[in-house]
């Protein structure tokens, strides 16, 4: 049965759970072994899931989450006004910029390090990308890697003001030109203003001051997403640590995050289930907590009960962030429980 009253909000919601999963797929284990693809003659199981899920289904978290932070930001925003701006900066502060300090001084905690760079960037590089000149574009993150997405993310809300009123001015054009510059990969980790908090936090606000229903948008382009998504997912695959990795993955990044929102709308769409909205909300901690816990006691006793095999290797992969996710989880709901 269609239900018609699914909301893009409601999409929202439900997105974040299983997109916070990948982000754990991605950040709980070593990368792919330097010399596999799916074109190596000594692929295996394992290998193969490393790549499909860590290395390739993993990049459409990070768009899907800019694209929400910026579709939001600027929602039953009515007119842009210095007071709005306050008032938003402030309210960031505390939901920001206060966990970031504290997040990344409970890594140092963990390091037992400390210096001021551990707040910008600690880690250098802690991932490349190729742009169309081949020229190698170097990641930076802070003690706590996860939570570049989040430094980012705060420097682009303070870039609000002319993020508007170049989106009132320029319209596609200004669409036009962040899709060719993301693309090319030429400022892809600048710290702080990395393309993709720039391209995906646009894309989001771009659609929310012109008011416009961002699934409803996007289901236009529904169909094509889905085979351009599943033609550069095998692609990504099969040229994985290759200079032209680089841009496939950056178009996948893009068209499976448009694929994303239109399944989620589709499958909210027929069933009337929905994840509990602990589950929902316990993403945001899981994601500022997951790189400083890793529960490594979950893959000692898995390992120390069934060896480290090709099989065994393959189910621990699949299993263990699942379980560790499901700590998070239960930490939150009794944290929730009694601070109410």
């Amino acid at each position: 049965m269609d239900r018609s009253d699914v909301t893009q909000y409601d999409v929202f919601r439900q997105l974040r759970f299983p997109m916070i999963i990948l982000v754990t797929f991605a950040h709980s284990y070593g990368g792919v072994t330097e010399d596999f693809s799916l074109l190596s003659s000594d692929w295996n199981t394992y290998e193969f899931l490393k790549l499909l899920v860590s290395q390739t289904l993993v990049k459409v978290a990070v768009p899907v989450f800019f694209i929400m932070s910026g579709y939001l930001f600027f929602a039953n925003v009515e007119k842009w006004s210095l007071g709005i701006y306050k008032a938003k900066m402030l309210r960031r502060a505390k939901t920001l910029l206060l966990p970031y300090l504290i997040w990344n001084l409970m890594m140092a905690v963990k390091l037992k390090t400390f210096s001021w760079n551990m707040f910008w960037v600690f880690w250098d590089p802690a991932g490349r990308q190729i742009d169309w000149f081949g020229h190698e574009q170097l990641m930076t993150a802070p003690a706590n890697m996860p939570l570049w997405f989040l430094r980012d993310l705060m420097v682009v809300s303070l870039l609000t003001p002319i993020i508007y009123i170049l989106v009132k001015k320029c319209g596609y054009w200004l669409m036009a030109v962040l899709t060719a510059l993301y693309l090319s990969g030429v400022y892809a980790f600048i710290p702080g203003l990395s393309a993709y908090a720039v391209y995906f936090f646009s894309f989001g606000t771009f659609l929310s001051i012109r008011k416009m229903d961002l699934i409803g948008s996007l289901k236009r382009f529904e169909w094509p997403a889905y085979l351009l998504s599943l033609i550069l997912a095998m692609a990504m695959m099969l040229t994985y640590n290759t200079p032209i990795f680089s841009s496939i993955m950056l178009c996948f990044r893009l068209t499976g995050a448009i694929a994303v929102f239109c399944l989620a709308s589709r499958i909210l769409s027929v069933t009337t289930t929905r994840l509990p909205s602990v589950v929902c909300d316990s993403a945001y901690f899981i994601y500022l907590a997951h790189y400083v816990f890793f529960f490594s006691f979950i893959d000692t006793a898995f390992f120390s009960l069934f060896g480290c095999s090709i099989p065994a290797l393959s189910i621990h992969y699949l299993l263990a962030p699942l379980l560790k996710a499901a700590i998070f989880v239960i930490a939150y709901a009794i944290y929730r429980k009694f601070s109410q």
